[in-house]
């Protein structure tokens, strides 16, 4: 990665912090959409690997029910965890050109449903046979291009869960995600030395981002901002996928 690479992406994870402060999620996702207009997919997710785990171990740790959420999802995590470093094993260390037109897809699909206010609700019954087939198809779209959010966020925005329990379950789930995918990315030789450098030293601009849109949570209207959030990510997704086709 080049000097300016690196300053884009240590601003980015400022960014994207604050956003993740705000609504509870977006690190990931914000970080990849626009670092991978510079950069390759496989630098981008490199990049994002630390950051992640500290910023969803702090957001997984606040809210007092860790065990009763981790009781709850384990069958989801679980298959999550495991089908991401398959897919990584298989084919996600080798970075395939279609990869993009599958980020550019979720691009799309989440910005879309998240401007549209779409909140899928599943039945009570369901939650427990479908964990596993959500799993699964995550971790093969986290493998894939670093962000596991379809269909795992609307299957998570489905299930009867208390207000206070949806930002620590976020975490909770997330940083699973992020440890597996920092696994994946060291085993393959995918996150080295300098990687792992730039992606330690992009920690602080995406803890500090995370700080200050919580202490600015209670000043903006979440609701507006998310739909800015949403209405990016969906822009975002339609310039890559047709950055790829044309």
């Amino acid at each position: 990665m080049e000097t300016q690479d690196i300053i884009f992406g240590l601003a980015v994870f400022l960014l994207a912090g604050a956003i993740k402060g705000l609504v509870g999620l977006g690190l990931p996702t914000i970080t990849i959409a626009l670092t991978t207009l510079v950069m390759p997919l496989t630098e981008a997710i490199a990049l994002i690997a630390l950051p992640t785990i500290f910023t969803n171990i702090w957001q997984a740790a606040v809210g007092g029910r860790f065990r009763l959420i981790v009781r709850r999802h384990w069958p989801l995590i679980v298959p999550l965890a495991i089908s991401l470093y398959v897919t990584m094993w298989l084919i996600g260390q080798k970075g395939p050109n279609w990869a993009f037109l599958v980020l550019g897809g979720v691009l799309i699909v989440y910005g879309g449903m998240g401007l549209l206010r779409i909140r899928p609700r599943l039945a009570p019954d369901l939650e427990r046979p479908l964990a596993p087939v959500i799993g699964v198809t995550s971790g093969f779209v986290a493998g894939l291009v670093g962000v596991p959010i379809i269909p795992l966020m609307p299957y998570l925005q489905s299930l009867d869960v208390k207000p206070a329990e949806v930002v620590q379950t976020l975490g909770i789930v997330l940083c699973a995600t992020s440890l597996t995918l920092t696994v994946s990315l060291l085993n393959f030789g995918l996150l080295d030395g300098p990687r792992a450098i730039v992606s330690g030293a992009a920690v602080l601009p995406a803890l500090a981002g995370m700080w200050l849109g919580q202490r600015i949570r209670d000043r903006l209207s979440v609701e507006q901002f998310r739909l800015a959030v949403f209405g990016a990510l969906l822009l975002m997704g339609l310039h890559t996928f047709a950055s790829r086709l044309l």
